[in-house]
């Protein structure tokens, strides 16, 4: 897997938007590349749909990544430290920053417990967050 070089960065939703959380070494994310806002609405019949452009619409925004430490303690801290962070049912403001002049910005809620795959590691641990975009 290649490391994407993104940062992806929670704020809170509080005056100023104070940094909670700084997601490390980030390896998938299926965050749009392009930020097209519609609503698409199907049919019972099946037969075609509406789109309405410029309407947001909820959906699943997931991360997964490493966590690195030089130890198994230092593991539990940041696991543990990842957990008190991004809390489920908390409002937050995901910046993913692209490059030094692109920028996306999601308004997202933890709606699911945090997965980590198993890797019987010491020093590293995979995980993988699901975020649910536009839901406040």
């Amino acid at each position: 897997m290649n490391v994407t070089k993104s940062r992806f960065k929670l704020y809170a939703t509080t005056s100023g938007l104070p940094l909670v959380y700084t997601f490390p070494a980030v390896q998938f994310t299926n965050a749009p590349k392009i930020i097209n806002k519609k609503t698409v609405i199907e049919g019972i019949r099946g037969q075609g749909c509406i789109i309405i452009p410029g309407s947001d619409s909820s959906w699943d925004l997931e991360i997964r990544g490493v966590l690195m430490a030089d130890n198994y303690e230092d593991l539990v801290d940041l696991i543990d430290a990842l957990e008190s962070a991004v809390v489920m049912f908390i409002e937050y403001v995901l910046e993913i920053e692209k490059d030094s002049s692109t920028e996306y910005s999601y308004n997202v809620k933890r709606i699911e417990p945090i997965e980590y795959p198993e890797s019987l590691r010491n020093n590293y641990q995979e995980y993988s967050i699901k975020l649910k975009a536009n839901s406040w």
